[in-house]
């Protein structure tokens, strides 16, 4: 029996950079494959996709630029030239690799059985490790896993197979799959991978664009999102108490701890900090660069720190300096300034606004959606875990591989009469 190879370096990869999300590693392994996946007569990619890297490419050299103005340490250089690179290197490994293998079924399959693979062990480790009647979310969270975005995407993939048959790749124990991915997300308690399940439902049912029916459905998910702030509001919550207390904390001064704008922060009442510290480190961001009011245009370049004011326990020696925000368009705009951001935004917005485009076939429908999803997944991340250059996040790999159905899709259009 012939063994694929691109099918085992596929699934070696997703389940290497999901179970151990390091920058160094992951970078390596991306682009050794890149390499092995280049080696080959048809390495050609679409337009549609060289049109999207290329965003990316023009963003990395805006950093490059601009870093000559200012005395970076090569190493941070170095470092920030490697993060930017990471989308870029992904996106086109995702592709290629996608498209060696040439069977979305398969693709699809991997994504779902890995992640049920991680789901299980998430699912005992939380069973094994935490005493439900003492142990805060944070205590269940910290010990056990923060977050899984393979999972998600995994459960999104099987809710919208009940309904097209694209991604009706499991037909057996397939309410069992759905019931154990559910469960072992639940038990992230992330208040990241809720909303992103939102949005990326609605938008790959095709209710995230502007229209009568996307617009019905937004303002029933806004009543819903409004009520439910309407009664946390309504009661005193503890940051550090047992059970869903803690989680609902987190919940209700989650739109504060993106954008709270107050000038006065004690720094010294680091509980206090830590709710507002995506907010905080973006804020210092922006006063670093009204000291000088070029770096708006086209940012610090690369190797450039955010002054923290004080040292911060965020490592075991403590940090003043650091080299990336939680929020991505502030880290962006650091980076590259005003310049670099338009290019980011015209990035995410290229994917998200792929639901608009005129369809021939319901593959290319649901295909175009599912980019449009994970624009929106990235459109909202970007306020919270750097978007598409969070380290950890593997979606710019996924995004690759959908870029290649898509392309394929286009070029051989099936069920036109669908």
């Amino acid at each position: 029996m012939r063994i694929n190879i691109y099918k085992l370096l596929f699934i070696l990869f997703l389940f290497i950079i999901t179970a151990r999300p390091i920058f160094e590693v992951n970078f390596l392994l991306s682009f050794g494959l890149l390499l092995i996946s280049l080696f080959n007569i048809n390495s050609s990619i679409s337009r549609f996709s060289l049109n999207l890297i290329s965003i990316l490419l023009t963003l990395l050299i805006i950093g490059v630029f601009s870093s000559f103005f200012y005395q970076n340490h090569l190493f941070n250089k170095v470092k920030d030239l490697l993060y930017f690179s990471k989308p870029i290197i992904d996106i086109t490994l995702g592709y290629l690799l996608v498209k060696r293998i040439n069977d979305k079924n398969f693709f699809l399959k991997t994504v779902i059985y890995i992640s049920l693979i991680f789901a299980l062990f998430h699912i005992s480790s939380v069973l094994l490790n935490t005493n439900f009647s003492t142990d805060s979310v944070n205590d269940i969270r910290n010990t056990n896993g923060l977050a899984n975005p393979l999972e998600l995407l995994a459960l999104i993939i099987i809710i919208i197979s009940y309904r097209f048959d694209f991604f009706r790749v499991i037909k057996k124990r397939k309410g069992f799959i759905l019931f154990i991915i559910s469960l072992s997300i639940l038990f992230y308690f992330s208040r990241t991978m809720l909303v992103a399940f939102i949005l990326m439902v609605f938008a790959v049912f095709g209710y995230a664009k502007l229209t009568a029916k996307g617009l019905k459905y937004g303002m029933i998910a806004i009543s819903l999102v409004g009520l439910f702030y309407f009664y946390l509001f309504s009661i005193d919550l503890k940051r550090d108490e047992p059970g869903l207390e803690s989680f609902f904390y987190k919940m209700k001064i989650a739109p504060s701890e993106i954008f709270f704008t107050k000038k006065e922060i004690d720094i010294k009442n680091h509980k206090n900090l830590w709710d507002y510290w995506r907010a905080y480190e973006a804020n210092m961001a922006y006063q670093q660069m009204k000291l000088r009011p070029i770096s708006f245009i086209n940012g610090f370049g690369f190797g450039s720190l955010v002054d923290l004011k004080f040292v911060a326990s965020l490592n075991e020696k403590g940090m003043r300096y650091i080299p990336i925000l939680h929020n991505g368009y502030s880290f962006v705009l650091f980076k590259t300034g005003l310049l670099g951001l338009i290019f980011y935004l015209y990035f995410l917005f290229s994917l998200y606004f792929q639901s608009y485009k005129k369809k021939i076939s319901k593959d290319e429908m649901l295909i175009r959606n599912f980019i449009s999803a994970i624009g929106l997944y990235f459109i909202f991340t970007s306020f919270i875990i750097t978007g598409i250059y969070n380290l950890e996040v593997i979606y710019t790999f996924i995004l690759g591989g959908f870029l290649f159905l898509l392309s394929k899709t286009t070029t051989n259009p099936l069920n036109k009469n669908n």
